[in-house]
């Protein structure tokens, strides 16, 4: 742990793994406060544990399937009480769709935040907004999805089902019962126990500040690592712990069977778990999380009855720790292999061809604000054919942390790929006239062609933008030049002042706006900042006519038409990605 924490730069870290009704081992590394050097300590320090609140959330939602409050397959519209979905254009969306992260809701990134670390008591009017902003995107129960707004919604739908809030639903059901003292929905008055949490920039440790989400159930919980312990021990004794139940038997059978993969052979994804399995082919159940620079991961072992819980105080590298913390835990106490020897299906290299090229995962919405995002936050994956049976791909991968490697994959179904000593599934299919691969963390990647690739999208987005200050520079200095020079001829204002505008919007933007866009923009950036390239636009059709209609003769006539060419192009560009004002989508 001290030679992985200090190759990855990361602060401090806890684990706490369980077997049957007991805590098999807890430790604390590093420091959860580095100025003051305050030691991590499992039983004390609070960790922010993200994403895998979606799992207390599914438990929570199957707790009121089990009193007959909710129904996993019947249109949300029929419990809702104070919204309805409207904007559900491709069918009813149901809790099994939410819990699978199939139900089509578009991405919420938007003001998903706020600096101010409040979480609202209640997230019915949040998710009201986001559900009359943003339309489904794919027909409810076609693909996954991965979705915190999806997750909102089924905080609020709890809420609206149990009349009270979700914190006060768990702390009541799921908190109190268990003994998880320290867990809470809310960021603690009293933060003398909480983690702080860091990014290296390679001089040392910075520290990143607590915000609050408006999605309560998506990330929002808090608290020490060992208090999760009891969570995972009634998962894995059958909805029970010390004789309180948590869950009935076959609701835990439920959460943990598959309920949704493209694939029949794919691990797929349950109620509030992803299925998974170790090195050696053991199946497990698994969740992560990530918020303000917090990483957790939880792993089951159901058939062990093992639960592993590792929480870490730093960015990204964090998964990457966990993996190697679960797969020495794994390779060290589970060596039985249990893997069945790949079965190569016979194909031909011009097969494996067909399924070359690049594929696309983005996080981001496809409408409103943060569309741009894709421009930034994508990760590409190259597929390349080896032999009639073998593929490569090199990406990045759910349970390697952020680095790009390279994996190779052997054919043992139709298009159904499975790693070579490893645990990754990769399915291909075509849809719509084009190939999908579906699998690194369960995403569906279309395939796409290089003018769609992230370096050529940015820097159509980055070029024009640099093309502008300096048109603006090269005009300043001409005006200088010619105010030295005392030349009295008169030169167009109108290039420059399409430039400025563009070079004003591109600076704001690319420093200000991309890096607060989960926090939300003040409405003097969204009417007038973003409004400044629809303004250039104007002044380049207006140049364009006036060009077309001169009588005398211009030199710079090709240069300045170029110039309002090139405005009205990139404020298209910017208008399709909803940097803008107003929005194509």
């Amino acid at each position: 742990m001290k030679n992985e924490m200090n190759n990855l730069h990361i602060p401090g870290a806890a684990i706490v793994i369980t077997q049957g009704d007991r805590i098999l081992f807890k430790k604390g590394y590093g420091f959860a406060d580095v100025e003051q050097q305050i030691p991590v300590d499992p039983e004390r320090t609070v960790f922010r544990i993200g994403s895998v609140t979606k799992s207390l959330t599914a438990t929570a939602a199957m707790q009121l399937v089990e009193k007959g409050k909710l129904s996993l397959h019947e249109d949300l519209n029929t419990v809702l009480k104070d919204y309805k979905i409207t904007n559900n254009r491709y069918g009813p969306i149901t809790l099994h769709h939410l819990l699978t992260h199939t139900a089509g809701i578009d991405e919420k990134i938007y003001k998903r935040d706020n600096r101010q670390s409040v979480i609202p008591e209640f997230s019915t009017e949040t998710v009201k907004e986001t559900l009359q902003m943003q339309e489904t995107i794919f027909t409810p129960g076609s693909k996954f999805q991965y979705s915190n707004a999806g997750t909102g919604l089924l905080g609020s739908v709890i809420e609206q089902a149990s009349s009270q809030s979700l914190h006060d639903y768990m702390r009541e059901y799921i908190f109190r019962p268990l003994g998880m003292d320290s867990a809470e929905l809310y960021l603690p008055q009293d933060r003398s126990n909480l983690a702080k949490s860091y990014y290296y920039d390679g001089n040392g440790y910075q520290t990143i500040p607590y915000s609050g989400i408006i999605f309560p159930g998506s990330g929002a919980a808090n608290m020490t690592p060992v208090d999760f312990a009891p969570y995972m021990i009634a998962h894995l004794s059958d909805g029970s712990y010390n004789g309180t139940s948590l869950l009935k038997p076959e609701t835990v059978q439920l959460m943990h069977a598959q309920q949704f993969a493209v694939h029949k052979r794919m691990h797929g994804i349950g109620y509030g778990f992803f299925k998974g399995e170790t090195k050696n082919g053991i199946p497990t159940l698994w969740a992560n999380g990530g918020i303000d620079g917090f990483i957790s991961k939880m792993v089951l072992i159901p058939s062990e009855s093992i639960g592993i819980f590792v929480a870490v105080n730093a960015t990204h590298p964090g998964l990457e720790l966990h993996s190697k913390v679960v797969n020495a835990f794994t390779d060290k106490l589970l060596t039985e292999q249990v893997h069945k020897p790949l079965t190569p299906v016979d194909g031909t290299i011009d097969e494996m061809k067909k399924l070359e090229g690049q594929y696309l995962l983005t996080l981001t919405p496809e409408n409103g604000w943060g569309k741009g995002l894709r421009l930034l936050s994508s990760y590409p994956y190259t597929v390349k054919a080896l032999d009639g049976q073998t593929i490569s791909v090199t990406g990045m991968f759910q349970n390697e942390g952020q680095q790009s490697l390279e994996k190779k994959f052997v054919q043992v179904d139709d298009h159904f790929f499975q790693e070579i000593d490893g645990e990754e599934q990769l399915y291909f299919h075509e849809e719509q006239g084009n190939f999908y691969m579906t699998g690194p963390m369960n995403f569906s990647l279309p395939r796409i062609s290089f003018i769609e690739s992230p370096p050529v999208l940015l820097a159509l987005y980055v070029i024009p933008g640099i093309v502008f200050i300096l048109l603006s520079l090269v005009w300043i200095a001409r005006f200088g030049l010619r105010k030295w020079c005392k030349q009295s001829h008169a030169i167009s204002k109108i290039v420059p002042i399409m430039a400025l505008l563009h070079s004003m919007f591109f600076i704001i933007q690319f420093t200000y706006a991309n890096a607060g866009l989960v926090y939300g923009y003040p409405a003097f950036y969204q009417f007038v900042v973003a409004s400044l390239p629809i303004v250039s636009l104007a002044a380049a059709v207006y140049l364009l006519f006036r060009i077309g209609t001169a009588k005398e003769r211009d030199r710079w006539k090709v240069a300045n038409s170029a110039a309002a060419v090139l405005s009205i192009l990139y404020t298209s560009y910017l208008f399709y990605w909803n940097f803008l004002s107003i929005h194509y989508s």
